[in-house]
């Protein structure tokens, strides 16, 4: 993959730059991980280094500053754009303890292990191991293959200790927002998903996430034995949604 550079100013550039130049190795061994544990071969032809404002409405009206399709990957590693990004979750809940804590969380608790996790979600998609194109006409396991790009990327880029803050700010959300969010299964995610806030957004992609970490650990921890069940779905009639094949209709409902 090559990387391209689509910025405002020459310190936009530089900063880019020097944060590719310091990535690299741990993006090409992540890249050999893909292809080993889950046969990514195949991979967007370029990665798009923007800012916010460039991903989201300059490239495409998607909200979220990191994408990808068969050509490219587009996101923004500004981690402060992330950061804003994320405390838009809590806009609108009340201040507390549990708010403050979010709030402190996403102030400063993002790192560059965060950014790297976030475009290791954008390239696990490429998996040939998810069975369906991932366009906005599927309407039927939407939350698996993101709840599991994200487990995949949280599992390599995170720190244990990251990864178990990630889960606990994850669950808290989910707890917070689903009387506002909440009562649909998590198959409705789709492409009207896009259409609401961050928070609503957010609220879909957590949900997996969290649905996604306990399918693995009834598997034993193996995402292979998770894969393999997936597979085993898919060559079934359909005559029950994944999330009831996985005996998890009612995770973040």
């Amino acid at each position: 993959m090559e990387h391209l550079y689509a910025v405002k100013s020459q310190k936009e550039l530089l900063e880019y730059e020097r944060f590719v130049s310091k990535i690299q190795p741990r993006l090409t061994a992540y890249l050999t991980f893909l292809k080993d544990a889950y046969q990514v071969c195949q991979l967007p032809r370029t990665i798009v280094w923007t800012s916010c404002h460039g991903a989201t409405e300059l490239f495409s009206d998607i909200p979220v500053p990191a994408y990808t399709n068969d050509y490219r990957v587009v996101m923004t590693p500004d981690v402060s754009a992330w950061r804003s990004v994320y405390l838009h979750q809590l806009d609108g809940l009340e201040a507390g303890e549990t708010g403050h804590a979010l709030r402190a969380y996403y102030e400063t608790g993002l790192t560059e292990n965060h950014i790297l996790q976030i475009l290791g979600h954008e390239l696990a998609h490429h998996s040939p191991l998810f069975l369906d194109d991932f366009d906005s006409s599927r309407s039927n396991g939407i939350w698996f293959e993101e709840g599991m790009a994200e487990y995949i990327s949280r599992r390599y880029f995170l720190t244990p200790s990251e990864y178990e803050a990630e889960y606990r700010c994850n669950k808290e959300l989910v707890g917070l927002l689903n009387h506002k969010y909440g009562g649909h299964s998590l198959e409705e995610f789709g492409a009207a998903t896009y259409a609401g806030d961050y928070a609503s957004i957010f609220f879909e992609y957590w949900r997996s996430f969290l649905a996604i970490h306990q399918i693995v650990q009834k598997h034993g921890g193996d995402v292979r034995k998770v894969f393999a069940s997936y597979h085993r779905w898919h060559e079934t009639e359909h005559n029950m949604t994944l999330l009831d094949w996985f005996s998890g209709a009612t995770i973040g409902g």
